[in-house]
């Protein structure tokens, strides 16, 4: 070993795998400032289906890294579109509920009640987002508004399909992030 050392040998071998490690290392970078796009995408996608994943922020965030990482592959204007259609996404998500319970007759207090109910859902997984809007509409409806069963009830049904409306918008604006990324790396 003493040998090799006093040749110059083990220097030499050293600065062959540094030089290595410095020409691998970009290739890592960018493997892994991709794989996070990528991962992000795929994840935001879900989260359109899966209300307990915010797909637009999922995605806005993969996307926002991912510049950061490679300043050169994205545009700023494009992270701001992003940025802009997550904050829709959210606006969409929690409005289009209420207003399902608004077509179907209900009251203020059974906007209201939806939203909250679809706010205090995100704290009991899947099922709680899926049916909060539905019973925070019915319960304001028959306490506050003091309706009768078949009227509140009606607002719940109403609060339901607008989640399910949601979902469309959600998706629809998803796709336009999609939209938007591809054309910013194709150009």
């Amino acid at each position: 070993m003493e040998f090799l050392i006093a040749s110059g040998f083990w220097n030499e071998w050293l600065g062959y795998i540094a030089d290595w490690w410095g020409s691998a290392w970009q290739w890592v970078w960018l493997s892994i400032a991709w794989g996070i796009l990528a991962t992000a995408i795929v994840m935001g996608l879900l989260g359109v289906f899966v209300p307990v994943i915010p797909g637009a922020f999922v995605c806005f965030l993969g996307a926002l890294i991912h510049k950061l990482m490679m300043s050169d592959v994205l545009a700023w204007w494009i992270i701001g579109i992003l940025g802009g259609l997550m904050v829709l996404d959210r606006v969409v998500d929690f409005f289009a509920t209420a207003m399902g319970s608004k077509w179907f007759g209900g009251t203020g207090w059974g906007i209201c009640g939806a939203l909250a109910g679809g706010l205090i859902g995100l704290f009991f997984g899947i099922i709680g987002i899926l049916i909060g809007p539905v019973i925070g509409a019915v319960v304001c409806e028959l306490i506050w508004a003091r309706r009768h069963l078949k009227e509140a009830a009606k607002s719940g049904i109403g609060a339901g399909l607008g989640s399910g409306l949601s979902i469309v918008g959600r998706m629809v604006i998803y796709f336009m992030m999609i939209g938007s990324l591809v054309f910013d790396l194709v150009l």
